[in-house]
């Protein structure tokens, strides 16, 4: 997918933290829903949402998936935890791009959350009860 953002010029690029929470669950979703994955972003007419391993791109179906803003760079490397932001980059490929950058991530994140329902246990897991069990 990255290869798409060659083509198109950026506006501006900035420096962004994404939450733990956020980028693992999106992380998640491409080891468990597809890689690359495609969301559809309701809410905001026209717009997708692609998940790969390398870029996160938030394009506009109706001009042929032209890229509006790309999550790219992530510095994953030295990261002591799950709980630990991401540091990225964020390129702009849209004059008002920064208007809905908050807003295409929040509304991503709500979507993966969703989808991964199915892949969440019911209930939480009691480990010492699943270890005892299973020894004996």
């Amino acid at each position: 997918m990255t290869t798409r953002l060659e083509d198109v010029p950026v506006i501006k690029i900035s420096p962004v933290t994404i939450a733990a929470p956020v980028y693992n669950r999106l992380r998640l979703a491409t080891l468990r829903l597809d890689n690359p994955l495609r969301v559809a972003l309701s809410g905001l007419k026209g717009m997708d949402f692609l998940i790969d391993d390398v870029s996160w791109i938030c394009v506009d179906r109706t001009l042929y998936d032209l890229p509006i803003l790309a999550w790219t760079d992530f510095q994953t490397s030295g990261r002591a935890g799950l709980h630990e932001s991401i540091d990225c980059q964020l390129h702009y490929y849209h004059i008002h791009a920064n208007v809905i950058a908050e807003t295409v991530l929040n509304t991503v994140d709500a979507i993966i959350q969703e989808r991964l329902r199915p892949y969440s246990p019911a209930e939480p897991v009691d480990f010492q009860t699943l270890l005892t069990n299973r020894s004996q």
